[in-house]
């Protein structure tokens, strides 16, 4: 999986917008009402997946939510803002993993990680030079398929942003400042892919990346991603208005499809 996305565009966001994602990852955006604080997939297997994470990438737990019978979701990562979501259903889903990375990762030292993988015999290539832009980075897939970017930068490491993998960018990019208010920044074209980086507020980056010649992609029904928000009445509002699905969970949680089918989490945010 890897190697193909590799092949089809090695030159991908964390690579010519290093400069926007970094900025993202960090941001201090009190204005804004929502904050991006979670990335999500779904996994096989929960003692696996967070061995994957926490011996091989170096990424702690910080906590966990379970719903006895239903689900187990550690949330790994460095802060609460910028965090990934395992997702362990009892009732597993069958959709097909994408080959493209849906998490961005920032490390200050990808030889380290390296040696990890290299010690427990799994696969790992840094990937730089002229592609790259000098840009050090690399793809791994864990134990359950789903492709992650490691891009190797300055500082301490964080989880850097949610990529969804969409089938028109200009509509979804349409459907995150509609909804959120988001900004769209820095975009980039390629004969492969088209994507851009929205700025949807606090904490990490929601990168939406259309493969091109991939045709549709199969999507989960669980999150992709979640936003915390003190406007959170008037985003359910707006979505409804919108006409796409939208699942009420809770008085402070409901679910969105995006117009590509990627669930995008909605959390109610105390206003501070």
């Amino acid at each position: 999986m890897a190697n193909r996305y590799v092949r089809q565009a090695i030159l991908l966001s964390a690579v010519i917008a290093l400069a926007l994602p970094i900025d993202a990852a960090a941001q201090t955006n009190t204005t804004s009402p929502h904050t991006v604080t979670t990335t999500k997939f779904t996994i096989d297997d929960v003692s696996i997946s967070k061995t994957f994470y926490e011996d091989l990438v170096g990424m702690p737990e910080l906590r966990r939510f379970v719903a006895e019978g239903r689900l187990v979701e550690p949330f790994m990562g460095w802060s609460e803002n910028g965090r990934m979501g395992l997702l362990a259903y009892t009732v597993k889903e069958m959709v097909k993993k994408s080959p493209h990375p849906v998490s961005v990762v920032f490390l200050p030292d990808l030889d380290a990680v390296a040696a990890r993988f290299e010690a427990a015999g799994q696969p790992f290539q840094v990937f730089s030079g002229e592609a790259t832009g000098g840009v050090r980075l690399a793809i791994v897939v864990d134990p359950s398929g789903n492709a992650v970017e490691l891009v190797e930068r300055d500082g301490p490491p964080a989880v850097g942003g949610a990529r969804l993998i969409v089938e028109d960018r200009a509509a979804a990019e349409e459907f995150f400042v509609r909804i959120f208010g988001a900004e769209p920044g820095q975009r980039i074209e390629t004969d492969t892919f088209d994507e851009v980086f929205m700025d949807v507020g606090a904490g990490m980056f929601v990168a939406l990346f259309e493969p091109k010649g991939d045709g549709p992609q199969p999507k989960s029904e669980n999150p992709v991603v979640a936003i915390y928000s003190t406007e959170f009445d008037a985003i359910l509002g707006r979505v409804k208005a919108g006409g796409l699905r939208v699942r009420e969970r809770s008085a402070g949680m409901f679910l969105a499809d995006d117009p590509s089918g990627n669930v995008v989490e909605v959390v109610r945010q105390a206003a501070p």
